[in-house]
């Protein structure tokens, strides 16, 4: 069989499925490959480092495309190249995870860190070459090879959570080596020349075979070394109080360690990807004489503190938001509240502290009229018309990261003006919201944002201040928000109560409480009037604390440093900078300036592809997390999310090829015109959509979501193999690897731009700023009047 341009057709083109299968897998792959790394990357470091060795390590998929240009220029030499990119990936995969895992072994320095970015870049190194080979020899199918290619990615995003569930973050990465192994025997078996191919087939799938083998029967070789880096909570756990894992759980939502100490019988700790060090206590399972180490809880912490001057009628129930291994609960519960609603997200930790009720009590047994929920705190609240006496939290250390996104997902909407009111709306009259915290630089923070949210209910500040306690102490401090204001007898019960339990008066304050110079006297000017919020968010931004409220729109909240964070613009400028060199290199090495008009039509499309990759990514992270309090748990959010936007989009660039090809450059600009239009209205149609929809129950909010975001994710589908169809009609077939890696690129680029914008300014704006690209776009192509 012949092509139209006289040329013969390769077996894959003859036999498209085949093709297509192949790159469903790869695709299936690498995003599976991305996803579960991040994961295996929360457990060895921390979170703006997660952001930076899997930033640095997706450039490669731009770095494959370039490095395609370079070493094959011609189409006609090495044909079939790209099954021995696909065999590299395949291989790289999962022996990429294990040296990492050698190097976290004998690594000791900040170096690690560098090699784990250069050791993992391999992988996506060899993908990015194999993709933008494909996309060149196969250009006449570009739509479908990038449908596919979508596609594989959407469904690999359902199928990782899966897929982590059942063979945890290790030795999950074997399973998207064989995974891409497959695809490269499926591309094998529809080219000619086999017989060197098979060989190659035999020793790629001879040395899978001996790093599965070491997995399954020597897995101790290969574990992940938890508790090497001293930052994390767990190395102290392990290493200064000598404590031992007992049992460990990986899940989608990351790896949650149970952890038991010799010199300490009545306490075990829970920790989810080394951090978020939760306790739980051996509990006799009676509240009146509760053992030894849960009653000192009531004298030793200081989030028992607000129980101990409740009237009855202000215990009647309670909602615990992320109460971990229970000791909230057990708190409510020598406090004598008499309902408790627990709601946590990790299942893990539920699972683990109910299968320990020999040791906690039966806390999450069904015991005690506690009531445990799997779900996002705030998503549960805005859901239930139930008002509660006590609405408390105790704050999760957060330095582990979810996703290449990195802080925009390892945030969360518990801590913004919103949710403040959400938490005041759902508090009965006499109710009050508890919040145990880490520092004094979270409490501060929470008091800007509660200011400004009574604020915006038209309470001064003045007079919310009279709503507010706030109790100092050096690990935990507390601060207590009332539905409405303290009277003074029960202010002065609370005082005589700090003072006599010893807690810092310094970091302390309380309304109706003259300044004898013992209180915090900042605070104290605060609720006189004396200064007002803006003057003392000021006062903390000199001293080096951003404090300043943050809202849904900007969930920042353990954002403490001034300015964008470095890690973020590491990224930034280390991604700008590859982007622009992957433009400008090739022009020094292609002799263009002889032919103007080549020239014209490369640089066109070298900033078609740059924005794509932009604009792409920044819409899909802005997107994310807008839903993300819609649709509650984040691991859920990110499955559903990926899934609707990649299957939109190749669903898109499937249909794209029924476009009327004469004039494909104008219906490039008036694709890209709609999907900026759709974007803006975006920005404005889903916060009134959602306040609307979320009291559905979780099923039909997901297909809401998949509805809302189809048209969207459809035309976003289009413009990419648009772009490859131009190229390849004028004769430039041989410059798409290029494009690929300059739209690899720009992706990186997009997810620290986000984040930029989103810190700045909000994540409304990065929708916008995404939308901007391809209003670019449309004005770059509006002149095209044929092809």
């Amino acid at each position: 069989m012949r092509k139209k341009d006289g040329k013969p057709a390769s077996p894959c083109e003859q036999n498209k499925c085949l093709l297509m299968v192949a790159v469903f897998l790869v695709s299936f792959s690498l995003i599976g490959f991305e996803i579960a790394l991040s994961r295996f990357l929360s457990v060895l470091l921390s979170y703006h480092y997660v952001f930076v060795v899997l930033s640095s390590a997706l450039l490669g998929l731009g770095m494959g495309g370039i490095i395609v240009h370079f070493i094959t220029p011609s189409l006609i030499i090495h044909r079939n190249r790209f099954i021995y990119w696909g065999f590299l990936y395949s291989l790289a995969v999962p022996l990429s995870v294990s040296l990492t895992i050698l190097v976290e072994y004998i690594g000791n320095s900040h170096v690690k860190v560098a090699v784990f970015g250069i050791l993992l870049v391999a992988p996506f190194l060899f993908a990015g070459g194999l993709l933008a080979e494909l996309y060149r020899r196969f250009s006449s199918l570009g739509n479908r090879i990038y449908g596919m290619d979508l596609i594989g990615a959407a469904v690999g995003a359902l199928g990782v959570i899966v897929l982590l569930d059942l063979f945890g973050g290790l030795r999950v990465h074997l399973i998207f080596g064989i995974l891409a192994f497959t695809g490269c025997l499926i591309l094998i078996s529809g080219e000619s020349g086999k017989g060197r191919k098979w060989i190659l087939s035999a020793v790629v799938l001879t040395a899978l075979s001996i790093v599965l083998g070491i997995n399954l029967f020597c897995g101790n070789l290969l574990e992940i070394p938890v508790g090497k880096n001293h930052v994390k909570e767990i190395y102290d756990a392990l290493f200064t109080f000598k404590g031992r894992i007992i049992e460990t759980r990986w899940s989608s939502f990351g790896r949650t360690d149970l952890v038991e100490y010799a010199h300490l019988p009545d306490q075990m700790d829970i920790y989810v990807d080394g951090t978020a060090g939760s306790p739980m206590y051996r509990f006799s399972g009676n509240v009146n004489a509760p053992g030894f180490t849960v009653d000192r809880l009531k004298d030793e912490f200081p989030g028992y503190f607000p129980f101990l001057n409740l009237k009855e009628e202000e215990k009647d129930n309670a909602l615990l938001i992320g109460p971990g291994g229970g000791r909230d609960v057990l708190i409510a519960l020598m406090g004598g509240v008499r309902r408790i609603s627990a709601v946590e997200i990790n299942s893990d930790q539920v699972e683990m502290v109910r299968k320990y009720s020999h040791f906690n009590g039966g806390i999450y047994a069904g015991a005690f009229n506690v009531d445990v929920v799997v779900a996002e705190g705030r998503s549960f609240l805005k859901r239930k018309s139930e008002k509660y006496d006590i609405i408390m939290f105790s704050l999760p250390v957060t330095n582990t990261s979810r996703s290449i996104e990195g802080y925009a997902l390892s945030e969360n909407f518990l801590f913004t003006v919103e949710s403040i009111s959400d938490y005041m709306d759902h508090l009965t009259d006499e109710g009050r919201l508890i919040v145990v915290a880490h520092n004094d630089a979270e409490i501060l923070r929470l008091l800007s944002i509660s200011l400004a949210s009574l604020d915006q209910k038209g309470i001064n500040p003045v007079a919310a201040m009279k709503q507010i306690y706030l109790v100092g102490a050096e690990e935990y401090p507390v601060m207590v928000i009332k539905k409405t204001q303290f009277d003074i007898e029960t202010i002065q019960k609370e005082y005589l109560s700090m003072v006599r339990s010893g807690y810092d008066k310094q970091s302390s304050y309380f309304p109706h409480i003259s300044n004898d110079g013992m209180l915090n006297p900042v605070l104290m000017a605060l609720a006189n009037g004396r200064i007002g919020p803006a003057a003392f968010i000021k006062m903390l931004v000199e001293r080096g604390y951003d404090i300043r409220p943050v809202s849904d729109n900007s969930p920042f909240f353990y954002k403490f440093e001034i300015g964008i964070p470095r890690p973020v613009l590491l990224v930034f400028w280390i991604s700008a900078i590859f982007s622009l060199l992957a433009i400008c290199v090739p022009f020094l090495f292609d002799n263009l300036r002889s032919d103007p008009v080549r020239f014209w039509h490369i640089t066109r499309h070298a900033v078609l592809f740059l924005f794509l990759g932009i604009g792409f990514m920044v819409i899909e992270i802005s997107l994310i997390q807008r839903f993300g309090l819609f649709l509650g748990n984040p691991v859920l959010c990110l499955a559903v999310l990926l899934f609707s936007i990649l299957g939109g989009a190749g669903l898109g660039s499937l249909w794209s090829g029924r476009l009327c090809f004469d004039k494909i450059g104008k219906n490039l600009s008036m694709i890209s015109f709609l999907i900026t239009s759709i974007a803006m209205v975006y920005v404005f149609i889903l916060p009134l959509l959602f306040d609307k929809l979320l009291g559905f129950d979780l099923p039909i909010r997901i297909l809401i979501s998949i509805i809302i975001l189809l048209p969207l994710s459809f035309l976003m589908g289009f413009p990419f193999p648009m772009g490859i169809r131009i190229l390849k009609d004028k004769g430039m077939s041989n410059n798409i690897p290029w494009m690929w890696g300059i739209n690899g690129a720009g992706s990186v680029l997009g997810s620290a731009l986000t984040l930029v914008i989103a810190i700045s300014k909000g994540f409304n704006e990065a929708l916008l700023a995404g939308a901007s690209c391809y209003l670019i776009i449309f004005f770059i192509f509006i002149t095209d009047k044929r092809r």
